[in-house]
């Protein structure tokens, strides 16, 4: 067991307790695992005995009395009990449990390892003079609390004229080995004060006045003149005035005045950045140990402490005493503050109310920035560069509210920093927020539960789309971002939307159908897929306006199959692929009563009675596409009324010429049916 041996000069400046012996007066040792032993470091005040075991026994049976700094050599696990009675005899005891662990340098840089193993491994004390700089590789993190992970990596430094010596616990790391050190601050060096009067009296710890020089007589304030040349009390809460004159007391002897002011009061100045500054009445002349009525006091930035020292008090160069002075010095930033989002999610579908929390009891300083607009919330990168606003302004505790009044998906920051008591400012932190009403995902992945269409929470299912559509109030955008499969059931759309299939599939099973109905429906990029044994509907569309653009409608039934009914409702295919497969009819669509545009798209129809469409009192077009038809009766477009147009369609028949082909085109009466000589059949 080693002790540190101190200056007296710093050791009388050590910060003191004023209110009994808790847990932050432990300086060293600290809880955890560290790669360097430890030292007994306490702050403990004048009224309270301290003892110590470092065996693990009890330190108030066979404990040393605490009278300075112990370095500890130990190893391993070590167990450190700290006994305390207070000057009212309550006793108190506080064990601390740590382990000390060789430090590993083999993966650290040169430069890292070698500051790491001479100043942080091999001894648990750094010495600090005030007004240098200590700095660090680049390797080492640290802080001055044990609840913040290192994180600070600038020069330890403090000002020339910092007055306070004291200790300071000190955690670092090198990114693989942790250690706990403890700080010794040197403060500035005390100049003698200059001694200005040569006085016949001396005054000691303020009130007690002992006349020296028995020379004189000596009267204080309207006292008697008086001979007693032994220490007396003199109060010192108002001013004395203090007489003398030769003892033999002669008619023209000359009578010397001295006043004595009052104590002073010093006054305790906040200057920001961590300096707190202690002065002295400039109408008295009184001056501290350094000789001027300023003494400064300052913490590391990343540190809090607090205390009290007990700083001379000169008048005229004369010591009267000293004066206990209690310090809170904060250079620690307060923690970053926390927004958060109504729903617990960084997206929403029309407002977002935010909060902003801090830990601490700080004010909160906020800034929304402009809104960036983007067709889709899928092109919204995390790293997306948002200017942040100059103007910060005071979060007052209500919500932020956010909304998006563009038809599209909107993207904006929310910026913010805590200022604590003494002015200490957190880093600003940022978060990114979308607002999109319109656009919704969807994908196969497995149900997270949070799965709310998002691009990063995408639908998990058609079910969930489709409720999506019908509660919005306007033209929903559908992204699949894979392969769908619908189960089961009709699926209606009551409203307006745009479904970009980007290449995937919604796979209809048995049973499982689409419906549009009075809705104004564009898809586009999407394969819609029909399996089934029996006759079954792909889809049905009434009172409706659809588009399907580059997409591929497939059906494979076991069968009779048919892909679509169209009733009352306009509806444009424009270079898709309508393909159906059936063992017995296959019809790849039925449009009556609506208006039908078809162009660029290739029809396929597969069974022993194959047809492409029907049109039944309908206005039709059709240009430049290919329809072929594979079986046993093959008709490509069999017409009943209305109007229908061809410009430039190929028509192919694979007939296994048992029956007769209807024909490319089959008209029923009561049609109008142009351009036709533009047309090319083969196989009928």
């Amino acid at each position: 067991m080693k002790r540190f041996y101190l200056a007296a000069a710093v050791l009388s400046l050590i910060s003191l307790s004023a209110f009994g012996f808790s847990e932050k007066d432990i300086i060293s040792p600290a809880s955890g695992t560290w790669c360097n032993q430890q030292a007994l470091v306490l702050s403990s005040s004048n009224a309270s005995e301290v003892y110590y075991s470092l065996t693990g026994s009890d330190p108030f049976e066979s404990g040393f009395a605490y009278d300075g700094p112990v370095l500890i050599e130990k190893k391993g696990s070590v167990r450190v009990r700290i006994g305390v009675v207070e000057s009212d005899g309550l006793k108190k005891e506080f064990v601390i449990d740590y382990t000390v662990m060789p430090a590993v340098f083999s993966e650290l840089d040169e430069e890292t390892a070698s500051f790491a193993e001479k100043n942080l491994a091999k001894t648990p004390l750094i010495t600090y003079r005030s007004g240098t700089e200590y700095s660090f590789p680049s390797g080492i993190r640290y802080s001055f609390e044990k609840t913040r992970v290192p994180f600070l990596k600038q020069k330890l430094k403090l000002q020339q004229n910092n007055f306070i010596g004291r200790f300071a616990s000190f955690f670092a790391t090198d990114g693989f080995n942790n250690y706990h050190s403890v700080i010794l601050i040197v403060p500035e060096e005390i100049v003698a004060v200059e001694n200005k009067y040569a006085l016949p009296f001396s005054i000691t710890d303020w009130n007690t006045f002992s006349f020296t020089d028995k020379k004189y007589i000596y009267q204080i304030d309207d006292e008697m003149w008086n001979f007693d040349y032994s220490e007396r009390f003199i109060g010192r809460e108002c001013e004395h005035v203090i007489h003398w004159q030769s003892v033999d007391f002669a008619e023209n002897s000359t009578v010397y005045e001295y006043v004595l002011p009052a104590m002073p009061e010093v006054k305790e100045i906040i200057n920001g950045d961590g300096i707190v500054s202690f002065k002295l009445p400039e109408d008295k002349n009184y001056t501290f140990e350094n000789g001027g009525k300023l003494i400064f006091a300052e913490a590391f930035f990343g540190e809090e402490t607090e205390g009290s020292f007990s700083p001379k008090i000169y008048l005229d160069g004369n010591l009267n005493g000293c004066v206990n002075v209690a310090y809170h010095l904060d250079r620690l930033a307060p923690e970053i503050p926390v927004i958060s989002a109504s729903g617990d999610s960084a997206f929403s579908r029309k407002t977002l109310a935010l909060k902003i929390e801090c830990p601490e009891d700080a004010k909160i300083f906020y800034a929304v920035s402009e809104p960036v607009y983007y067709e889709e919330s899928k092109d919204i990168a995390d790293d997306i560069e948002i200017a942040m606003p100059e103007d910060f302004a005071e979060y007052d505790g209500s919500d932020i509210v956010i909304e998006s009044p563009e038809d599209k998906s909107c993207a904006c920051k929310v910026f913010a920093y805590a200022v604590d008591a003494a002015g200490n400012t957190s880093k600003i932190v940022d978060q990114l927020y979308v607002i999109d009403e319109l656009n919704f995902y969807v994908g196969a992945s497995k149900e997270n539960g949070k799965a709310d269409g998002s691009f990063m929470n995408p639908f998990v299912s058609f079910d969930q789309v489709v409720a999506a559509i019908n509660a919005s109030e306007g033209v929903t955008r559908i992204h699949l971002k894979g392969d769908i499969t619908v189960e089961s059931g009709e699926q209606v759309i009551k409203k307006d939307c745009v479904i970009r299939g980007n290449g995937s599939k919604i796979i209809f099973m048995e049973g499982a159908s689409l419906s549009i109905q009075n809705a104004s429906v564009e898809i586009f990029s999407c394969t819609l897929e029909k399996q089934a044994d029996s006759a079954s509907l792909l889809a049905q569309v009434e009172k409706s306006a659809v588009f399907f653009n580059d997409c591929e409608i497939v059906g494979f039934y076991g069968e009779d199959g048919k892909l679509f009914e169209i009733k009352d409702s306009k509806v444009s295919f424009v270079d898709c692929g309508i393909t159906l497969s059936a063992s017995r009819i296959a019809v790849c669509g039925n449009i009556t009563d609506g208006t039908l545009n078809v162009s660029g798209c290739r029809f396929t129809a597969i069974g022993q009675s194959a047809s492409a469409l029907k049109v039944l009192n309908s206005e039709a077009t059709f240009d430049n596409n290919l329809f072929t038809l594979i079986g046993g009766i093959c008709k490509g477009v069999d017409i009943a009324g209305g109007s229908i147009s061809f410009a430039g369609d190929v028509f192919n028949a694979q007939s296994d010429g048992k029956y007769r082909n209807s024909g490319a085109v089959f008209r029923n009466g009561g049609c109008k049916v142009t351009g036709l000589n533009s047309t090319l059949a083969n196989g009928f």
